[in-house]
């Protein structure tokens, strides 16, 4: 009898070791598992990250060294590609013709967004009803625009309806070499000027009123208060907004496919509309991805230029 019962405790003595075994090892797997379950989350994004951004990024530094010939070969050529954009007569045309576009479509913007925030910081009437219209635009992919625009530019159309009074002709809006230009960066202007407004309303929102009524109180002109105390709430978001417009301008494609197709006589000509042609008209795709990656060198030199000159940190 007292063997059977020694043998009982024994037994039930091994069976709550094994179930404090099972129970410990369970304890591992979940905590294994929930300090690794922040990182096996991320691997999905993760995954669309590399397949959507760093395998293209990669594929077109590789093109960029090979030269396409006839039949679908390719031969590695390594910076030849890049040594032959320095005497390629369009793409440095395009670099201008960029740069151009850039200017003037940005200038306006930014200008014309920040006048329109400091009307809308206001107590104006319906500001509401003025903050959903001004949005619309942005709203527009740049196909529609482009069709939209390209309709009022037809000869006769719209705006020269509205023009006719005052100058007796039609404008040629996008078969002019001298205005076709000017064509693209009013509509580039009116989809993209809500953006600015939208950040600068948003930075003017945020300015505590306590500090600018103080100010008040102490006599502060207007240019003061804006200068010591709107100003540095503005200066990153100013910031941020140029970088994200001059990195779209850089890569404006759709409007200008639809408007003028590069023309007249490459007066529209921007980068992205030369690589386009360089790859699928002329199928050098490996100067289109040396093209490619000289613009991204481009676009990571003038962000980081904007932070630079700004002194701010994100």
């Amino acid at each position: 009898m007292a063997t059977e019962t020694g043998t009982d405790v024994r037994s039930t003595a091994d069976l709550d070791e094994q179930l404090g075994a099972e129970q410990s090892t369970r304890e591992r797997v979940l905590l294994w598992v929930d300090e690794r379950l922040k990182w096996l989350m991320t691997l999905p994004a993760v995954f669309l990250l590399f397949a959507l951004t760093f395998y293209p990024l990669l594929r077109a530094i590789r093109m960029s060294t090979q030269q396409y010939l006839p039949g679908g070969e390719t031969t590695y050529v390594g910076i030849e590609n890049y040594v032959n954009l320095l005497n390629n007569g369009a793409f440095l045309e395009s670099l201008v013709v960029t740069g151009k576009f850039i200017g003037l479509a940005v200038g306006l913007e930014f200008v014309l967004g920040f006048g329109i925030a400091l009307v809308l910081n206001k107590k104006i009437k319906m500001r509401g009803l003025w903050q959903t219209l001004i949005l619309v635009p942005m709203i527009l992919s740049p196909t529609v625009i482009g069709l939209i625009w390209r309709l009022m530019y037809t000869p006769d159309g719209l705006l020269d309806f509205m023009a006719a009074p005052f100058i007796g002709r039609n404008v040629g809006w996008i078969s002019d070499p001298d205005v076709a230009l000017y064509a693209v960066v009013a509509t580039d202007v009116w989809q993209w000027t809500p953006l600015v407004v939208l950040v600068i309303f948003a930075g003017l929102q945020s300015v505590p009123d306590d500090i600018q009524e103080a100010a008040v109180m102490d006599g502060a002109p207007r240019w003061r208060r804006f200068v010591d105390i709107v100003f540095p709430y503005l200066k990153s978001l100013i910031v941020l907004v140029l970088i994200i417009r001059v990195v779209d301008a850089l890569r404006v494609f759709a409007k200008v496919y639809i408007l003028t197709r590069g023309g007249p006589s490459n007066a529209t000509n921007v980068i992205s509309m030369e690589m386009y042609r360089t790859a699928f008209r002329f199928s050098n795709f490996g100067q289109a991805s040396a093209m490619a990656i000289s613009l991204l060198v481009v676009v990571l030199i003038l962000a980081m230029s904007f932070v630079k000159i700004a002194d701010i940190e994100f």
